[in-house]
């Protein structure tokens, strides 16, 4: 069996309302469906990120002659070829040629495609040997815990509907929540934080997302002024250039776990994290960035040092893996049509939500099917 076809199929749904993070507005649901096609007829998908779509279609179309002709079975030796992208030379003939895989600046959109191609092959992997992901891993576990990811910021609404927001959730099942802090003043969060964690009881797990919005001394003062709260984890609490040494600073100053890695670009930042930054939970994104393969590296470095993964994003990919690592915690989720509405419509079947767990099946590979009239429907332009 060979690799005969990559192909990327990038979409986008647009958002009635913009859903705010502290330090971004996400206008659209996006991402991008990676399609490989072998020569005996499997074919494999991958759903990754949609972030600068169309440079990464147009990798994902120059690695057919990279990879092309490869076994797709042999995940590391794809994996290994494909990575190698990022560290080349002129001295190397390709270099003059594939401009756009050597190219430096590409590498996040080159680590983005890895990630498609790999999770494809992962699939391809699993209708092969006519078993689910999860089981191929050596997962037993079907049944994962799921939390719901909503408390966004919505320029000029109120910021007190979150109230009716999260305690929806909790009436749907969902026995933990996350919501957005870090993008107004420290009163404002304060309020929200307070009048969530009203609404969702005091048994409900309860995640503070910051998405890098503070520096190490608004990190501080605003995790104590959440901690009679009872933050379950305080995610990505610190700016882009100080998220390591910083936040195992942090780490020193509370009693809430912090949680972090989803920004990640591959697994010696994430060591890096571990050792320096004091986290509890590890957050690594194989939908945005190296892949199942490269997520396992993580999860087992991660298990020696007693960090616990909780996926980010796409948990229709992310909780084949959960289950099937020891230290696999739960599953990130965004059932809210208005915030993801690709979960509602890509995919013909998936994984299911239920009663605030994430319900895995017994199809062969990621068990997903792709809908590609909706393909079709919200194809970018």
């Amino acid at each position: 069996m060979k690799i005969k076809r990559i192909k990327g199929h990038a979409v986008s749904v647009p958002l009635g309302t913009p859903h705010c993070t502290a330090t971004s507005a996400i206008e659209a649901a996006s991402g991008i469906v990676v399609e490989v096609e072998t020569d005996d007829g499997l074919v494999g998908y991958g759903t990754v990120h949609g972030r600068g779509a169309k440079l990464v279609l147009e990798i994902l179309e120059e690695l057919n002659t990279v990879v092309g002709g490869m076994d797709p079975l042999a995940h590391e030796a794809v994996w290994k070829t494909i990575f190698a992208l990022t560290t080349g030379t002129v001295g190397n003939p390709d270099w003059h040629t594939r401009r756009v895989l050597y190219n430096p600046a590409n590498r996040a959109a080159l680590l983005t495609a890895l990630a498609g191609v790999d999770i494809a092959l992962w699939d391809i992997k699993g209708k092969a040997a006519k078993m689910p992901v999860w089981r191929l891993l050596g997962g037993t576990r079907k049944e994962l815990f799921a939390y719901v990811t909503g408390g966004y910021y919505e320029i000029g609404h109120d910021h007190m509907a979150i109230v009716e927001e999260v305690a929806g959730y909790v009436e749907q099942g969902f026995k933990g929540v996350k919501i957005k802090v870090g993008g107004y003043g420290l009163p404002v969060d304060i309020a929200r934080v307070k009048a969530a964690r009203e609404a969702i009881g005091p048994d409900t797990l309860f995640m503070l997302d910051a998405n890098c919005a503070y520096n190490l001394e608004d990190a501080t003062a605003a995790i104590r002024a959440f901690e009679p709260y009872r933050p379950f984890w305080f995610e990505e609490p610190l700016h882009w250039y100080d998220s390591i040494r910083g936040i195992g600073r942090l780490a020193e100053r509370t009693h809430v776990p912090i949680a972090s890695g989803e920004s990640e670009l591959h697994s010696w930042a994430c060591r890096d994290l571990v050792d320096l930054g004091g986290i509890r939970y590890m957050m690594f994104d194989a939908t945005r960035n190296g892949g199942v393969t490269e997520w396992l590296r993580v999860a087992a470095y991660s298990f020696a040092k007693g960090v616990q993964m909780a996926s980010h994003h796409d948990p229709h990919i992310h909780g084949h893996l959960i289950s099937a690592v020891p230290n696999g915690f739960c599953v990130e989720t965004f059932p809210n049509a208005e915030r993801d509405p690709l979960w509602a419509c890509l995919y013909t079947h998936r994984a299911e939500l239920k009663g605030g767990k994430l319900h895995l099946n017994d199809e062969p590979g990621f068990g997903f099917g792709i809908d590609w009239k909706a393909v079709e429907r919200y194809r970018m332009k």
